[in-house]
């Protein structure tokens, strides 16, 4: 591996145009396996030694005035992007260019001493920051009221709530006129009225023409308070483009990931049970979801119908289906299931094909990502012959950007 010191180029300098400008972005992290190897790395003696990747070949550039969202799953290198551009830490190669001052806001209590008060951990932070003591001082009455800690602000950090210490880092960082804000999940500690109070001057800063990066797993957020989104994979760029396509396309990621970790251990459990009913009778040829003209289709709007048609193939005659329809949203909670059995249908026999339609005459759903999924089951609805997940999700798209799950018809009375 290349010696970082020769390999990274970072300029904490304002760059003209873009506020943030990331070029070719490298991290990755040396393990050591022995006491010998630490020694060789300081020697730059790291030819030999294994390392992880954390971040491969990153490009991101962000505008003044533009909000910007990190997502992705645990270890997907959304906090180490942050700590490089925040220049916390060194990249192994490529370039990070970030306006100043930038104020980052990221693990709990960096750049806060765990002894001092909150008042002089607040002057310490903010010298950190760029601001001098004097200039500190005279804006330290602001700090100190928007993180509203009354008390304890005379007390040691050590004294304090995590939820505490984020209000501190908040106040200090949005007190400083960054050019750039750096916030990685610092609101998810804060109550409601601390993250409501935070999230008002991060649209503050925003309109006023600062750049902020925010890195969050709350999806309405991104979605809400971003203009663009940058999906993290495996330490690369899997998706970057307007907040709300990219966040549907994560959620989606999400949910086939979920549903095949389900259909196989489902798969597998059925296979154990075959011997003990006779082998599979039968299988889904083919699930497709109809709109409400019978045209395939894989999106639907708010409150629209839509109809899943089932294809069954049998091996013999005499063999009796039911069958079984559910739709589950990405967090594994079934919205709507429907049953042959549970309704009151004979069970199908009598041919080796048949073909099933579902018909819903409106999905109340506002928005969303969702999986279809179709059941085949014996005559008695106990053993599945067969499960189908669908590879593609159902999207229910709505024109605007809505935190409701369900599209209901509603009316507003107002006077006059």
């Amino acid at each position: 591996m290349q010696d970082t010191a020769a390999a990274a180029k970072t300029a904490r300098d304002g760059t003209p145009g873009a506020a943030v400008e990331i070029r070719g972005l490298v991290k990755r992290y040396l393990l050591f396996g022995r006491r010998r190897d630490r020694a060789l790395a300081l020697l730059g003696r790291t030819r030999h030694l294994t390392f992880v990747t954390a971040l491969e070949g990153v490009d991101l550039e962000v505008n003044p005035g533009e909000a910007v969202g990190i997502i992705g799953e645990n270890g997907s290198g959304k906090s180490t992007l942050l700590r490089l551009v925040a220049g916390i830490s060194a990249p192994t190669a490529g370039t990070v260019r970030a306006a100043q001052p930038l104020a980052p806001i990221l693990e709990l209590g960096l750049g806060f001493h765990s002894d001092f008060t909150g008042r002089e951990n607040a002057l310490l932070y903010g010298t950190l920051l760029g601001i001098g003591e004097s200039a500190m001082k005279e804006r330290l009455g602001d700090v100190l009221a928007f993180a509203d800690l009354g008390d304890f602000i005379d007390q040691p950090l050590r004294t304090y709530s995590s939820g505490m210490a984020a209000r501190l880092a908040f106040a200090v960082a949005t007190h400083v006129d960054p050019r750039v804000l750096v916030v990685d999940e610092a609101l998810a500690v804060g109550d409601g009225a601390f993250q409501k109070k935070c999230l008002d001057r991060m649209v503050r800063f925003k309109q006023a023409g600062c750049t902020v990066l925010f890195c969050s797993h709350a999806m309405y957020l991104v979605t809400s308070f971003c203009d663009r989104a940058v999906w993290l994979h495996n330490g690369r760029v899997q998706q970057c483009g307007p907040a709300q396509e990219v966040v549907e396309q994560y959620e989606d990621y999400l949910m086939q990931r979920e549903k095949r970790q389900v259909s196989a251990d489902t798969e597998a459990e059925a296979m154990r049970a075959l011997p003990a009913v006779g082998g599979k009778r039968g299988r889904l040829r083919e699930v497709r979801v109809l709109d409400a003209a019978g045209t395939p289709t894989e999106n639907v709007e708010p409150g629209m119908g839509l109809a899943v048609q089932l294809t069954i193939e049998s091996i013999d005659l005499a063999t009796r289906y039911h069958l079984a329809v559910a739709i589950d949203s990405q967090d594994g909670r079934c919205l709507f299931a429907a049953a042959t059995h549970w309704d009151g249908i004979e069970p199908l026999s009598g041919g080796t094909s048949h073909t099933v339609l579902l018909r819903i005459p409106a999905l109340p759903v506002a928005a969303g990502s969702f999986s279809v999924s179709a059941f085949l089951f014996d005559d008695n609805a106990l053993h599945a012959y067969d499960q189908v997940v669908l590879p593609a999700a159902l999207k229910v798209t709505s024109r605007r950007w809505t935190p409701s799950l369900l599209h209901l018809p509603h009316t507003w009375v107002v006077p006059d």
